[in-house]
C-alpha cells in the first residue's frame, strides 16, 4: 500500500475513535458512572492510549519504530516539550492580553480559584493535546510527506483539520474562525515537527497554549460539570457583549506570525 493511502487509513481509524471517545458517543453506554468531568478525562485518555497503540501497530507493519517518528519519552523529547511549553505559554499569554485590549475588557480573578482544578486542567490538556498530536502529526504527516513532500503534506493536513473543525451548529464569522484557527495552528505544529523530527516541541507548544487559554485566561461560559474546570482569570464583562472579531483576531495574528517565524527557522540551514 502506498504511503499516502496508509496515512488516509490511519486518519480514518482515528477519526472514528475521535467520534466514539472524545466526542462522547460511547460514554452514554458505559456500564459504570464517573463524575461528568472524570468521564471526559477517561475518554480522552483512552483515545490517546489508542492513538499511541495504533501508531505503534502501523509502524510495526512498515518496519519502523516509534522512535523513527520522533515519538518517545527520551530526554530530547522532554527537553523539546519544556521549551515548547514555555513558548506556548508566553505567546498565548500575549494573545490573551491583546484580547482584553482589543475587545475592551479586563481580566479579573475568579472568586473560587482552586489549585487542584488548575493542576487537573493541565493534566487533562496534556493528555488531550498528546492525543491530537499523535492523531494529526507523527505517522500520517510523515506518510504524506513520503508521498508528496513536506509542503504538500502540511497542506493536506491543514485541509483535513479544517474539514474536521467544520460545525453545522455555527455559521458566518464564527464558523470561519472555528475552521481558520485550527487550520493555522496545524501549519506551525507541522513545521515544528518536521524541523525537530520529534513530537515533543509540538506537544509542548500545544499544551502551553491551551493551558493559558483554558486554565489561566478563560473566556468560556462557566458551566457545572464542564470537562476542564474554570480558569484563574475571567472576563470582567459578559462574553456575549464582546466583539467576536476583537476576541478571535489576536489568535489569527499570532498564528500567522508564529507560522512565518517557524517557517524561517525550518528553512534556515
Amino acid at each position: 500500500m502506498k504511503p499516502f493511502l496508509k496515512a488516509i487509513f490511519f486518519l480514518a481509524i482515528l477519526t472514528i475513535l475521535d467520534f466514539l471517545l472524545r466526542k462522547g458517543f460511547i460514554a452514554v453506554f458505559l456500564p459504570f458512572s464517573f463524575p461528568h468531568e472524570v468521564t471526559f478525562l477517561f475518554m480522552f485518555s483512552l483515545f490517546t492510549l489508542c492513538s499511541w497503540l495504533i501508531t505503534k501497530q502501523f509502524c510495526k507493519r512498515d518496519g519502523i519504530s516509534m522512535h523513527d517518528l520522533g515519538i518517545s519519552l527520551n530526554a530530547r523529547n522532554r527537553f523539546d516539550f519544556m521549551w515548547g511549553f514555555l513558548i506556548g505559554v508566553l505567546l498565548w499569554a500575549i494573545v490573551s492580553i491583546v484580547q482584553s485590549v482589543s475587545a475592551g475588557f479586563s481580566w479579573v480573578l475568579r472568586p473560587d480559584v482552586n489549585l487542584f482544578n488548575i493542576i487537573y486542567g493541565l493534566v487533562f490538556i496534556f493528555i488531550a493535546d498528546l492525543g491530537t498530536e499523535l492523531y494529526t502529526r507523527g505517522y500520517p504527516l510523515t506518510r504524506f510527506k513520503d508521498s508528496f513532500g513536506a509542503i504538500s503534506a502540511i497542506i493536506i493536513m491543514v485541509f483535513f483539520v479544517g474539514l474536521k473543525s467544520f460545525s453545522f451548529e455555527a455559521q458566518g464569522e464564527l464558523l470561519m474562525y472555528i475552521i481558520l484557527i485550527p487550520a493555522l495552528h496545524t501549519v506551525f505544529f507541522s513545521i515544528i515537527y518536521f524541523k525537530t523530527k520529534r513530537l515533543g516541541a509540538a506537544v509542548g507548544v500545544h499544551t502551553g497554549a491551551n493551558f493559558v487559554t483554558i486554565s489561566i485566561f478563560d473566556l468560556r461560559v462557566e458551566q457545572s460539570g464542564q470537562p476542564i474546570p474554570a480558569g484563574i482569570f475571567q472576563s470582567s464583562v459578559e462574553l456575549e457583549s464582546l466583539s467576536l472579531t476583537a476576541l478571535q483576531l489576536p489568535y489569527v495574528i499570532i498564528a500567522l506570525l508564529f507560522s512565518v517565524a517557524v517557517y524561517v527557522w525550518w528553512t534556515k540551514k
